[in-house]
């Protein structure tokens, strides 16, 4: 433990070396900042600002994406593993033993059959997907251009708008519904909403429906259907819950509580290419951010350096009034220090402002046919944002202390003959 003798003298002496710190960013001894100083700061400051901004974009990529993703796959799938019908049984044992595994927040029947959609006009071929009362409903609704999603009392669908565009169709109107299996099922239905998720590979091909029309038309009876889809409670521990559910319906097998095997899938393998996609961006960012702090500390040393450079005379004077080289390192590293922490606040505030501003109103567009949405997102959280600026102080700090060292060369004799 230090003496209280001992922690007043550090604390003066942390004082003075500060004040000079500041007296030694004025430049011209009247207030007005350096030109080295002030490059410095806003090199800094746009630094953080592209930085913070690159991971926010890259953040909010990942959860539009995988909102997206999971909004037409479940977390987790169940398929009936009969090669033969395919239809899945969702027995009270199968939901009891799917409700009790770890993890799991909800699951649902599910149902898909191939349909052919007619007009007047125009005809599609796709899948009609059942949508039961107790089925996860949000991404439908976020999605919604006009209209609403179908009523379970009602022969109701809604299509993409890229499918109602190309049947001519608005919320309201009416269609023929075709379904061909054992038998031909025809039923007029009303389209009761337009959605629109930028996601064609799932626009173009799936139409939805109250699951138990969509039975009815399949021949189908209540609990039957070709999956059940089961969200969870966090999706990075799709792995694991998957391994436990697995192992939960073997055991029933063996058990006999169940009498059909089944076959599991997952959303990050069905969207494999998308999360791929979000991969190769965070490939990216490293390289931003690496990049970003290069330049960050080859403009902070060069600052520093030209300020050394400019005040080899007050070095000299120091030295010959007693000061010690370590002092004088601990100086300029401050004033380092001081001039990367004006330039982490500015940065910071434009980079927030600039994400909050995108975050409420969308001023960025982007293209949906390439990026999957209209607008660039953003997402930021406050473990990345302090992260990020601790490893750039943590970095500065480190660096910093090799131009500093270059004041321990110099000597009074030389910084005369310097200025002269």
């Amino acid at each position: 433990m230090l003496s209280s003798t001992t922690r007043l003298k550090l604390y003066r002496i942390l004082n003075i070396d500060l004040f000079i710190s500041r007296r030694i960013s004025a430049g011209d001894g009247q207030g007005r900042t350096s030109p080295a100083v002030k490059v410095a700061i806003a090199s800094v400051a746009l630094s953080i600002a592209i930085m913070i901004m690159a991971v926010s974009i890259v953040g909010g990529f990942r959860r539009e994406i995988m909102q997206k993703v999971t909004g037409f796959n479940a977390h987790i799938t169940l398929y009936s593993g009969d090669s033969g019908s395919g239809v899945l049984f969702f027995t009270p044992e199968l939901d009891s033993i799917i409700s009790k595994t770890p993890g799991v927040r909800s699951r649902s029947l599910s149902l898909s059959a191939p349909v052919l959609l007619k007009t007047p006009d125009a005809f599609k071929g796709m899948y009609l997907r059942g949508l039961g009362a107790d089925a996860d409903t949000s991404f439908l609704h976020s999605c919604l251009m006009e209209g609403r999603l179908p009523r379970a009392d009602r022969r109701e669908l809604i299509l993409s708008q890229g499918v109602a565009r190309h049947l001519s169709l608005h919320a309201g109107d009416s269609l023929n519904l075709f379904m061909v299996s054992d038998r031909i099922s025809a039923r007029r239905m009303c389209v009761s909403g337009i959605f629109n998720s930028h996601f064609e590979s799932y626009d173009e091909y799936y139409a939805y429906a109250p699951l138990q029309l969509v039975q009815q038309l399949s021949g189908l009876r209540s609990g039957e259907g070709s999956s059940v889809d089961i969200f969870l409670n966090d999706f990075e521990a799709t792995p694991e819950v998957s391994s436990s559910l697995i192992e939960r319906l073997n055991d029933g097998i063996v058990a006999g509580e169940l009498n059909q095997v089944y076959n599991l899938d997952t959303a990050r393998n069905r969207g494999a290419n998308y999360f791929a996609w979000l991969d190769m961006l965070d490939t990216n960012v490293w390289i931003i951010l690496t990049l970003m702090t290069l330049v960050a500390l080859f403009t902070l040393i060069s600052g520093i350096l030209i300020i050394i450079l400019e005040k080899v005379r007050f070095i000299g004077v120091m030295k010959a009034i007693g000061a010690s080289s370590s002092r004088l390192r601990h100086i300029f590293v401050l004033l380092a220090v001081r001039i990367a922490g004006i330039g982490l606040v500015i940065g910071n505030a434009v980079a927030l402002m600039l994400v909050g501003a995108q975050a409420l109103w969308h001023l960025a567009p982007l293209n949906p046919d390439a990026y999957y949405i209209d607008f660039v997102p953003v997402s930021l959280s406050l473990p990345a944002l302090l992260g990020i600026n601790a490893a750039f102080i943590l970095i500065i700090y480190l660096v910093l202390i090799l131009p500093a060292r270059l004041v321990s060369r110099i000597s009074p004799s030389e910084s005369m003959r310097f200025e002269q």
